[in-house]
């Protein structure tokens, strides 16, 4: 750090009134790592009189650091409320200024649980200002873009960052439900709940990948008795997966039985691959879940997806297959349409617990090949599992890699 840094740092404003005046190129000069300006450290340390003062000479207020955030984003983060209120509202900053993320101020709000902020931003947005000033900028209520140069400077909800999340996606995945709340009170309609980020999920998607029910609630509350509801339960990602599929592939049972009970007949849907939530609930290993998909509901744990592929060929946990294995009519082994079974599945994910337990409970061996000579061995070896690898050719005597 130069002077200037350490002066704008520790809030010593003679000091940094001092270096400027005696050398007026330090005003814009940055930091190395990470790229901070006198004003962005002044912002990131909290001292307003010092922040005010580099304003007072035409600093760059628009200056960012090396990952694109400006000030607004750097106190928002820091919680320094104060600093957040006086550039906004002296109109210094533009509060929907992205980073490299195409984050906003809104979303750094929530990413780093800054609630009274992210309170105080909100009372920017449109649905804050006057129906006269909307009236007046001709802008619809429906359509609420290309605000960035509106006369004040609105505050936008719904922007998608890169990844296409908007702050109540991120809000959902971090389970903050006062947060969630917030922001759908000030949305303009429904619609930010179908709102779908890059990978085809929308924010009650990333509520039940991470278990939050009562964020779950708290969405499906706010359109209870709209045909928004019945939209945001069918919703798919890109994969064809509901969010019973990923409340279920993540192992949440709260979350799963919740989500049953007002959408029953989700139980039965499959996704883009033809799995169902019986092969959803084998990945994500709760065996609750899987107990109640076949004795509730009557799912059944052969059912092949378009390659073949059961949910025994999916099963992480070995208390899941033993749960299983007394529901199963035909071979407890099955293969695929390429000829693997779940020993192959279990080889290449390295998942030695399960291998152990598949070859001291059935009639395989890490010599079985599928229909290319594909065998358990080189399944552990593409896994990059030594430990397997070992137990293959050392205590089972393997020869496949003699082939």
């Amino acid at each position: 750090m130069a002077p200037i840094h350490l002066a704008c740092s520790e809030g010593m404003l003679n000091l940094v009134q001092y270096i400027i005046e005696q050398i007026p190129s330090s005003l814009e000069l940055s930091n190395t790592m990470p790229g901070h300006t006198p004003f962005l450290i002044a912002v990131s340390s909290n001292h307003l009189r010092v922040i005010k003062y580099l304003v007072s000479k035409n600093c760059n207020l628009s200056a960012t650091d090396d990952e694109g955030s400006g000030a607004v984003h750097i106190s928002v983060a820091r919680g320094h409320f104060n600093v957040v209120k006086y550039l906004i509202d002296s109109h210094h900053c533009n509060p929907n200024a992205i980073n490299h993320q195409n984050y906003t101020p809104l979303h750094v709000a929530v990413a780093a649980n800054r609630y009274e902020i992210l309170e105080y931003l909100l009372s920017k947005s449109i649905p804050s200002m006057s129906v006269v000033w909307l009236c007046q900028t001709k802008y619809s209520s429906d359509s609420p873009h290309d605000l960035y140069n509106n006369p004040k400077n609105a505050v936008l909800v719904n922007v998608q960052a890169k990844d296409g999340n908007t702050p109540l996606h991120l809000a959902c995945r971090r389970g903050r439900k006062d947060m969630v709340s917030l922001l759908l009170e000030t949305s303009l309609s429904n619609n930010n709940l179908l709102i779908t980020n890059k990978e085809g999920q929308t924010p009650l998607h990333l509520a039940a990948a991470s278990g939050h029910e009562n964020t779950a609630k708290a969405l499906l509350s706010s359109v209870t008795g709209s045909s928004v509801h019945i939209e945001v339960l069918t919703a798919i990602d890109n994969k064809g997966c509901t969010v019973l599929h990923t409340a279920c592939s993540n192992g949440h049972i709260d979350m799963f039985r919740y989500l049953a009970s007002i959408y029953p007949q989700g139980v039965n849907v499959i996704d883009n691959k033809g799995r169902g939530l019986l092969h959803a609930a084998c990945e994500g290993g709760d065996v609750g879940i899987v107990r109640t998909l076949i004795e509730a509901h009557g799912l059944d744990p052969e059912l092949e997806d378009q390659d073949g592929i059961t949910c025994l060929h999916l099963i992480k946990r070995v208390y899941v297959y033993q749960y299983l294995k007394p529901n199963i009519q035909s071979n407890p082994t099955p293969k695929d349409k390429f000829g693997r079974t779940p020993l192959h599945y279990a080889s290449r994910s390295g998942n030695i617990r399960m291998v152990r337990y598949l070859i001291e409970t059935f009639p395989c061996t890490p010599d079985d090949p599928d229909n290319n000579g594909y065998t358990s061995v080189h399944g552990a070896c593409e896994a990059g599992s030594m430990q397997l690898v070992q137990y293959f050719l050392t205590d089972l005597k393997s020869h496949s890699l003699e082939e």
